[in-house]
């Protein structure tokens, strides 16, 4: 990992780390799809019980939102990553234990999204401070591409695992997850580096770029609700829906997860060489696509397809999101634009979750929920066109400098 490290983005202190780190939380957040088709076999949780549990993962990644806010004023930002990788391996280890009901369950996969977020919040701070700026774009796409190689890890393991039991499953996920922990647990500093000079500089026209990040933020909120499907149910689909082997369920999850692994690094390339604009409406719209598959063709090819998709742009719209963020909004108001937008995002992937549980009880076909992602994507790629537009009325006022289309 290290070798692939620098040959992608040159010898940058904790890069290294920081994709161990970031594998272990694809590991923690996401292995739970691979395996909730399990957890209903073999009889620990009923359907519903087990997509709360899913959803009670979200919940806890919004929890550990304003955590990570509020403990990094007391705590060292490296200091927060190793407990927080500490703390995700353990709630995998507590999960192979039935004994403690629905109430343990619930409290430890709130635990692994709270870890999860502040994660990655946290993470990113630690490196790309060090970053030159014209690398910065590669090196937040490897970032992000680690949970993606966690995806991987976990739809890999779970299918082998899963065959000798769940208990055997959630050792194996917690003990991958502990040597991560391990093998990046120094490689991290104690404090983040400075931020240059030039990122702190406002930019021109900031102030009337209010329309612009308020459809932005709009956008990136329907994308929240956009990848539920295939982020809580899309196993279980593949093998109660469709009735495939939870192999299938598992090879369609790896997909999704190495289209996850590649996404955000080749969305920057994408970025750099055609615009933030163009990039980020083409990935709402071929995520609506992918989300919106299943309703017309349920083949092979169809699910390969929209688990590509979707797992491609999952990870790979966050570092496109944001750096339209800035580039719109300006460095002065990009931190509290992108907290913002993030807030949103939580709610939105939160209550999201929670109604689509309580929307699918009672019913046998997933249909409803393609439906609706795919419509709230549709919207997202349609907001896009409309901040170029709102941007370039501004421009032509005078309100700013200039625009990028």
């Amino acid at each position: 990992m290290k070798a692939w490290c620098n040959s992608a983005a040159g010898s940058i202190p904790g890069l290294c780390g920081m994709a161990a780190t970031l594998t272990g939380v694809g590991i923690a957040r996401f292995a739970y799809v691979a395996i909730l088709p399990v957890l209903v076999q073999q009889g620990w949780f009923g359907r519903e019980a087990a997509g709360h549990l899913g959803a009670a993962n979200l919940g806890g990644y919004l929890l550990g939102i304003g955590l990570a806010a509020l403990l990094a004023r007391r705590y060292a930002p490296g200091w927060l990553v190793r407990w927080a990788m500490l703390l995700c391996a353990l709630s995998l280890f507590a999960c192979a234990w039935r004994g403690g009901g629905m109430p343990w369950f619930l409290f430890w996969r709130v635990v692994a999204g709270a870890c999860g977020a502040i994660l990655m919040v946290q993470a990113p701070v630690l490196i790309l401070p060090r970053v030159a700026a014209e690398r910065r774009g590669r090196v937040a796409g490897l970032i992000f591409s680690g949970v993606g190689l966690g995806i991987v890890a976990a739809a890999t393991v779970v299918p082998s695992l899963a065959t000798f039991g769940l208990v055997p499953a959630w050792l194996g996920l917690g003990g991958i997850c502990a040597l991560l922990t391990i093998l990046s647990w120094n490689q991290w500093p104690g404090t983040p580096a400075g931020t240059p000079a030039s990122a702190a500089a406002p930019q021109a026209g900031r102030r009337g770029c209010s329309g612009p990040i308020m459809l932005l933020c709009l956008a990136y909120t329907l994308n929240a609700i956009g990848y539920l499907p295939h982020t809580l149910f899309w196993a279980d689909y593949i093998t109660r829906e469709l009735h495939r082997p939870l192999a299938a369920a598992g090879f369609f999850w790896g997909c999704f997860g190495l289209g996850a692994a590649c996404g955000p690094y080749l969305t920057g390339v994408l970025a750099d060489r055609y615009g933030l604009t163009r990039t980020l409406g083409l990935g709402f719209a071929l995520k609506a696509v992918g989300v919106a598959l299943p309703l017309v063709a349920t083949g092979t090819p169809a699910l390969l397809v929209s688990s590509v998709l979707v797992g491609f742009f999952s990870p790979g719209i966050v570092g496109a999101a944001s750096s339209y963020a800035l580039e719109i909004g300006g460095a002065a108001q990009h931190r509290r634009n992108w907290t913002a937008m993030n807030l949103c995002f939580s709610l939105a992937q939160a209550g999201g979750a929670s109604a689509m549980v309580s929307l699918m009880a009672g019913r046998s076909s997933y249909a409803v929920l393609f439906w609706i992602s795919g419509a709230a994507l549709a919207v997202s790629a349609l907001c896009v066109p409309a901040i170029a537009l709102l941007r370039r009325q501004q421009a032509a006022r005078g309100e700013l400098d200039a625009v990028t289309a």
